[in-house]
């Protein structure tokens, strides 16, 4: 762990250790310029296929994953061992991954591969490129202030100049209502300052967090209305449908979609049936029906009919 070894000494090792693989079952399909002079199935030839496979996994998938640092140079030249392949003379490489020549396995591979015990990731440098201010702004102090946290400021504040942004209550709520969290916008202000936030910036991120938790979604519901309120107050109070619905004013009453079912039942058995809204009535050209009016507010102009 920690120490740059050679590609082909790891190659070397991994063939006598006896773990050899073969990419290819059928060698002979696979060619250079020619199916037939040209072709991999010539003796010695698939070993090419092999490491090259070998170069790949440890570039695109072992170093990408953080197991592995790489030592790369350009590819062109890099590798000339397959000279002697047929159809190769105008190639400046045989694959993109020639230009790999050292790997080394890292804190995270060592752990990943049970070589080590634990894993700590190394400290994260802190510079400052924020300033958070007692007045709410937030101010870029340094041009390195990475694009992606520029968006997330416009995300959660409102930027009043190029570097300064405005935290608001109302911004604040909308980035929650995206789906963005109000920690996450804590940890960003808290690692670009470099610095615990002021006391009014922490209050109003607590408020604003302690608000999202006091009004909740609990799904859909259907409004049913009633022609008087004694009827509304005696649903609300059956045994058969108080547990499905919730009073709404005098005449309303508010049933959960997943209790439509069984409040229609306890409907039925008081005696009544849940009717379908009343169809909005033509007259003169002009919609003219009570439940229209309701809904619009009163005064409201309605479109003709076309």
């Amino acid at each position: 762990m920690g120490r740059w070894v050679e590609v082909d000494e790891l190659a070397r090792f991994q063939k006598a250790s006896g773990n050899a693989f073969s990419v290819s079952r059928n060698a002979w399909g696979l060619y250079l310029e020619d199916p037939h002079d040209g072709s991999f199935g010539y003796e010695g030839s698939p070993g090419f296929l092999d490491h090259r496979y070998l170069l790949c996994v440890l570039f695109e998938y072992a170093a990408t994953l953080g197991l592995v640092d790489v030592a790369f140079v350009p590819p062109a030249g890099a590798r000339p061992d397959y000279g002697g392949l047929w159809g190769s003379d105008e190639l400046p490489f045989l694959s993109r991954y020639d230009g790999l020549l050292f790997v080394r396995l890292n804190a995270l591979g060592a752990f990943c591969l049970g070589v080590a015990n634990g894993y700590e990731s190394a400290p994260r440098e802190v510079k400052a490129v924020l300033r958070v201010l007692p007045d709410l702004d937030v101010v870029a102090i340094d041009a390195g202030l990475e694009p992606c946290d520029r968006m997330a400021l416009d995300s959660y504040a409102v930027r009043t100049s190029d570097a300064v942004w405005k935290l608001e209550r109302g911004k604040l709520l909308s980035a929650a209502e995206e789906g963005r969290s109000v920690a996450e916008l804590r940890e960003l202000l808290t690692a670009g300052s470099g610095a615990p936030l002021p006391q009014t910036v922490a209050r109003l991120l607590e408020d604003v967090e302690a608000r999202l938790a006091r009004v909740r979604d609990d799904g859909p519901a259907r409004l049913v209305e009633c022609d008087e309120p004694a009827l509304a107050a005696l649903l609300a109070n059956d045994s058969g449908t108080r547990r499905h619905c919730l009073r709404a004013g005098e005449r309303h009453l508010v049933v959960p979609a997943s209790s439509e079912a069984a409040f229609r039942r306890g409907l039925r058995e008081v005696g009544y049936l849940l009717a379908a809204a009343k169809p909005s009535v033509a007259v003169g050209g002009r919609k003219a029906a009570k439940v229209t009016e309701e809904a619009n507010g009163p005064g409201d102009e309605q479109p003709e009919e076309p």
